[in-house]
């Protein structure tokens, strides 16, 4: 497949799932490739998030943005805080790089990055250094530094029913329900 094509995709559905898994479709359910996902990524045609059952998608502009309007974000626990905080200070960075400057433990770093992913704080930006033909890693910062690249958002009197005619499209009415919490 190509970027393009995962493009129109996500802008029609609105979701994909990094992995497989039983609930989503996945890139490679669909014949796309972490390439694909890297060269949408790099032009900001996707927002990277741990929204759905806290695994990792990928989400359309679009549906970020409707996400944003409608969820209240939880304030941050300290240690998200402080991370959100390293990010906000400097350049996109590998997740790597940003634990050793948040200085904070392995298993209280992975508890607040998740928190942040998962609450729409922040997201990969770009690709990173290629470990490989089929990974590479990513840098990170905050939403707002996605959003300052991102395409605009449209305005919308109803994100709620927006984002239920999307992502019903790709998931059943009671698992819209529960992203949409």
């Amino acid at each position: 497949m190509s970027a393009d094509a995962l493009e129109q995709y996500l802008n029609a559905m609105g979701i994909i799932g990094c992995n497989v898994n039983p609930y989503l479709p996945a890139l490679d359910d669909l014949g796309f490739c972490w390439q694909d996902m890297t060269a949408l990524l790099d032009r900001q045609g996707l927002f990277t998030a741990k929204v759905y059952r806290r695994r990792t998608v990928y989400l359309s502009p679009e549906v970020y943005h409707l996400l944003r309007q409608l969820r209240a974000r939880r304030p941050m626990p300290p240690d998200a805080a402080a991370l959100h905080a390293v990010l906000g200070g400097s350049p996109p960075l590998e997740t790597g790089e940003l634990k050793r400057l948040s200085q904070l433990d392995g298993r209280t770093y992975a508890k607040a990055f998740d928190f942040l992913m998962e609450h729409l704080y922040i997201t990969a930006i770009r690709s990173g250094r290629r470990l490989n033909e089929n990974w590479s890693t990513l840098l990170y910062g905050t939403a707002e530094a996605w959003e300052a690249q991102a395409p605009p958002a449209r305005s919308c009197d109803d994100p709620a029913a927006a984002l239920r005619a999307i992502l019903g499209r790709t998931l059943p009415e009671t698992e819209v329900a529960k992203l949409l919490r």
